[in-house]
């Protein structure tokens, strides 16, 4: 035992007290006796001592074992309570077990004394052990309704979120109206997510954009309506319409919106975005793009235009950067896609590996001719059986459209 049993017994003999306690130390039980004879002294050594067992003789004087086990009963109902008395009858034998008591002992055989104790503080010990597991078990149960019901709470909420940014993403079918050949792949991660697609008409030219925020998620979302509030704003307010400019000024509003230009604000949120102006009139395809690429064919001829090496927000000084405008002719058939990092990033395969920019490119050559609306089902079908058990590693958005 790690330290010595406390024994209370309960004994007006001292003999017999003596021939108890040497029965215990040749037995080598380590033991710390407290030897009482009246009720008034085991009612106070039941809470000043605390044993760990209560060893009683039958009878003294205007005290019995029976009034000891129902006095230790009513205060300490699992506290094992041993009876040890010079002869008992079967009828008094009956009586003390539905009592409470755990043994008896015959004072002419106390050398059965040590292993009664020890199976009976064992058993104690195993009763008490899974009591314990069982409270705890209820507690936990208890936590995991009050988890369960906050997690209920949490996920209501961003589902609610999840509809206030769908709201504010652009129909699938008012694209269709401009680009009957056109497709969306959008896959949040989790309910809400961090990639946006946006889309504008101004000074009869079409905007698309799309864009991958920091992080996914909530905190995501939110610096999606914040880049998609900022564009709304730029284009239709400010009637600004030359990408690289929407840019510069999307960077400019980012950076204020999260205290970027001020000293001491360390937050580096931001992000990445293709945004590309065409004007059908000329066709004329002007785009710019921070830390994404455009992939444009012109008939069956693929062309990767990368935008610059930096993002939206962050922590860069805004007046170091300015985004680069590309132009380009195009025409009628030829198709663009936009996309952000999530379908190359997505792990799977055989070796668990990325899928890479590169396989996503011959996705799209060797599907061009099923017509882009269709590309849809054939991109679905490739991260379907890339992916396999893996879990989505990040949000996906790609748009392809025929201009």
């Amino acid at each position: 035992m790690e330290r010595a049993l406390k024994i209370l017994l309960l004994e007006d003999n001292h003999s017999d007290a003596e021939l108890l306690q040497h029965t215990l130390r040749r037995a080598g039980m380590e033991h710390e006796l407290k030897i009482v004879d009246s009720r008034v002294n085991f009612e106070f050594e039941l809470t000043a001592f605390k044993p760990d067992i209560i060893i009683s003789d039958h009878t003294l004087p205007s005290f019995s074992s029976l009034d000891a086990i129902q006095l230790a009963r009513q205060n300490f109902p699992d506290l094992p309570f041993i009876l040890v008395t010079g002869s008992v009858s079967e009828q008094f034998a009956v009586e003390c077990m539905k009592a409470g008591v755990d043994d008896y002992i015959l004072k002419g055989s106390l050398i059965r004394l040590p292993s009664s104790i020890k199976n009976i503080t064992a058993k104690v010990a195993t009763k008490r052990e899974k009591e314990s597991i069982s409270s705890l078990h209820e507690e936990l149960k208890v936590a995991y309704k009050a988890i369960e019901e906050i997690n209920k709470s949490i996920t209501d909420s961003i589902n609610y979120a999840k509809l206030i940014q769908e709201s504010l993403l652009p129909d699938q079918a008012l694209l269709r109206n401009y680009f009957t050949d056109s497709f969306i792949i959008y896959k949040p991660k989790d309910i809400v997510s961090g990639d946006f697609y946006w889309f504008a008409e101004r000074d009869d030219k079409l905007l698309l954009a799309v864009a991958d925020c920091t992080g996914h998620g909530v905190p995501g979302s939110l610096m999606a309506m914040i880049g998609n509030g900022l564009l709304n704003e730029i284009v239709n307010v400010k009637h600004i319409s030359k990408p690289s400019t929407i840019l510069d000024e999307l960077n400019r509003g980012v950076r204020k919106t999260l205290k970027q230009d001020k000293e001491g604000y360390q937050r580096c949120d931001g992000m990445d975005i293709a945004l590309c102006t065409i004007d059908k009139k000329t066709r004329t395809l002007e785009f710019a793009e921070a830390n994404r690429h455009l992939i444009f064919f012109k008939g069956s001829k693929m062309q990767l235009i990368k935008g610059n090496k930096f993002g939206i927000g962050g922590l860069h000084s805004e007046t170091l950067n300015y985004f680069t405008h590309h132009t380009v002719r195009y025409d009628a058939g030829d198709v663009i896609y936009l996309y952000t990092d999530g379908y190359a990033d997505q792990f799977g395969g055989s070796r668990g590996r990325r899928m890479m920019t590169r396989n996503l490119i011959r996705i799209l050559q060797k599907s061009l001719f099923f017509g882009v609306a269709e590309q849809e089902k054939v991109l679905n079908h490739w991260l379907t059986r890339w992916q396999g058990d893996y879990e989505q590693t990040d949000d996906i958005l790609l748009l392809g459209a025929q201009l």
